[in-house]
C-alpha cells in the first residue's frame, strides 16, 4: 500500500474486473453457440435436401416401373382375342393362334411347299434368315430326318441347343413329337425352331427373337393342332 493524501488506499494495478471476465465468456460461448447452430442447421437442411432427392428418385423410379408394367399389361390385352391361322388341307391342315395385333403373309402356297412369315403390324420383306419374324411357318418335302441333321453343324460350334418335344400333348392325346433347336439360328437370328414331322413332309415353326418367345410357346405352340 502506499499514502496518499493521508489516506490509505488499495493498489488495484493487475485487477481483473469479474464482470468483464463473465462477459467474454458469455460472449464466446454465444459465438460457438451460434456456430453450433448453423453448422447443425446446415446438416439438416443438406439431410432433407438429401432425403428429399431419395424419395423423389424412388416415386420417379416407381411411375416409371408401373407405366413399364402398365404398357406391358395393355400389350398384352391387346393381342386378344386371338386370331386362327388355318393352312391347306395338302398341308395337314396346321391350325393356331396368334395374337390379334401380328400381321401375316403367305410367301409361297403350292402343292409341294408352304412359307408363312407373322410380324407386329406389317410383315418386312421377306429375306430368311436375315429378317427376324414373330414366328415363320415353313413346310417342305424335306424330310424329317434330314431337316434334322442340317442343324448338326450348329450344335457341333456350340451355337445352339437341342432337345426333344412332344406338342400338345393331353389325356386323350399322345402329342406331336418333335425336335426344337435353340439359340444362334444364323448371324442375325438368335431365337429357336420346333421341327415336326408331316407326313412325307417336314414342318418347321420358327421365332425369330425372344421378344416373341412367350408367345410362341404359350399361344402357338400351345394350340397347335394339323393333321400328322
Amino acid at each position: 500500500m502506499k499514502r496518499t493524501s493521508g489516506r490509505l488506499l488499495n493498489d488495484e494495478r493487475g485487477a481483473v474486473n469479474p464482470l468483464l471476465i463473465s462477459t467474454i465468456l458469455l460472449a464466446i460461448f454465444l459465438v460457438v453457440a451460434a456456430g453450433g447452430f448453423i453448422w447443425a442447421y446446415m446438416q439438416m437442411t443438406e439431410w432433407k435436401t438429401n432425403v428429399q432427392a431419395r424419395v423423389d428418385a424412388a416415386v420417379t423410379e416407381g411411375k416409371s416401373q408401373q407405366k413399364s408394367e402398365d404398357d406391358k399389361r395393355f400389350l398384352e390385352q391387346e393381342k386378344k382375342p386371338y386370331r386362327i391361322y388355318q393352312g391347306p388341307s395338302d398341308m395337314g391342315s396346321i391350325r393356331f393362334n396368334y395374337p390379334k395385333t401380328w400381321s401375316g403373309y403367305i410367301a409361297t402356297s403350292d402343292t409341294t411347299r408352304l412359307n408363312v412369315y407373322f410380324s407386329p403390324l406389317i410383315v418386312p420383306i421377306v429375306k430368311e434368315g436375315v429378317t427376324p419374324y414373330a414366328l415363320r411357318i415353313s413346310v417342305t418335302n424335306r424330310s424329317y430326318a434330314e431337316t434334322v441333321r442340317s442343324y448338326q453343324h450348329l450344335v457341333e460350334d456350340g451355337k445352339v441347343k437341342v432337345s426333344t418335344v412332344i406338342i400338345g400333348k393331353t389325356k386323350d392325346f399322345a402329342g406331336y413329337k418333335g425336335v426344337r433347336v435353340d439359340g444362334q439360328l444364323t448371324e442375325t437370328i438368335n431365337g429357336s425352331v420346333v421341327i415336326l414331322k408331316l407326313r412325307d413332309k417336314t414342318l418347321q415353326m420358327f421365332v425369330d427373337s425372344h421378344d416373341f418367345v412367350n408367345d410362341f410357346n404359350k399361344t402357338v405352340l400351345a394350340t397347335l393342332k394339323y393333321e400328322p
